[in-house]
Order: structure tokens, then C-alpha cells, then sequence
């Protein structure tokens, strides 16, 4: 029990540094993936990342780039127990006696296992976070609600 407290808070703790470092990068990413075709002669919205950047910094602050986090970051222990038992199980189930150490192949598919089951909790994270990060959505909280509200209706 106790590796698996251990191997849990390690996964959610480096999970959230992850996003913290991570996420100002993918919310950039998808602000220039969302931008609208500039019409013949018009220049995009955004010149480039650096320009992203600084036009999110100053028209939301620093915050801007941070839009969008709590889809990811609510889900992040979650998605790291899942990951980690998965795993886990899957290593139980494929090895020859216990103990034993894994092949390559066989920590493939312990991997491979455990991608599949946390991808369903993953996709929906990251269709909410990206919505999330939409022009126009002043306050954080309410389309993170919406946005839930409408991911999982549509998946029932």
C-alpha cells in the first residue's frame, strides 16, 4: 500500500508542477491553432508564439496564459491513479512469476494498457480545457462549467 501512496503522490505532484510549467505553452498553441483565417490582404491575428504571448499578456495579464487549467489540473490525480494502476495491473498480469522482471515487449503493452484507459479520461480534459481557452470567455469558472456540462452530455 504504501509504494502505491508513494507512486500517487509522486504522479499528482509532478503532474501539477507539469501544468504549471506547461500549460502558458499549450494555451498559446491553441489560441494560434483557433485563430480565424485572415480574410485575402489581412494579417492574422497573431504574427507568431512571441506575439501571442504578449498580446495575451496584455490584454488578460499574465493570468491569460493560465486559461484553462482547471479541466487539467482537477483531473490530474485522478488521471495519474488511473495511469498508475493501470500499469500496475497490467505488469501483475504479464508477468511470468512474481518478481520477475519485464521484457521490453511486455512494458509495452503494460504502457500501451495503461494510455488506453487513461485516454478516456484524458480526451474529454483536453477538449474542455481547449474550449476553455476560446476567445471571448471573460470569466474562468463559468465556461469551465459549461464546457463540462456540454462535453458530458454529448458523450451520453
Amino acid at each position: 500500500m504504501g509504494d502505491v501512496v508513494k507512486d500517487l503522490t509522486a504522479g499528482t505532484v509532478g503532474g501539477a508542477a507539469n501544468l504549471f510549467v506547461g500549460h502558458p505553452f499549450d494555451t498559446i498553441k491553441v489560441k494560434l491553432q483557433s485563430q480565424p483565417t485572415p480574410a485575402p490582404g489581412q494579417l492574422p491575428k497573431y504574427a507568431g508564439a512571441i506575439d501571442a504571448v504578449k498580446q495575451t499578456i496584455a490584454a488578460e495579464g499574465p493570468r491569460g496564459l493560465y486559461k484553462g487549467m482547471g479541466a487539467p489540473l482537477a483531473t490530474v490525480a485522478a488521471f495519474n491513479a488511473l495511469l498508475f494502476t493501470v500499469r500496475g495491473q497490467m505488469e501483475a498480469v504479464l508477468r511470468s512469476e512474481p518478481g520477475a522482471p519485464l521484457t521490453v515487449g511486455q512494458q509495452v503493452v503494460a504502457g500501451a494498457g495503461a494510455g488506453v484507459a487513461v485516454s478516456f479520461l484524458a480526451c474529454p480534459t483536453e477538449l474542455i480545457k481547449c474550449r476553455s481557452v476560446e476567445p471571448g470567455q471573460a470569466n474562468f469558472y463559468i465556461p469551465l462549467l459549461v464546457n463540462v456540462r456540454s462535453v458530458w452530455f454529448r458523450m451520453s
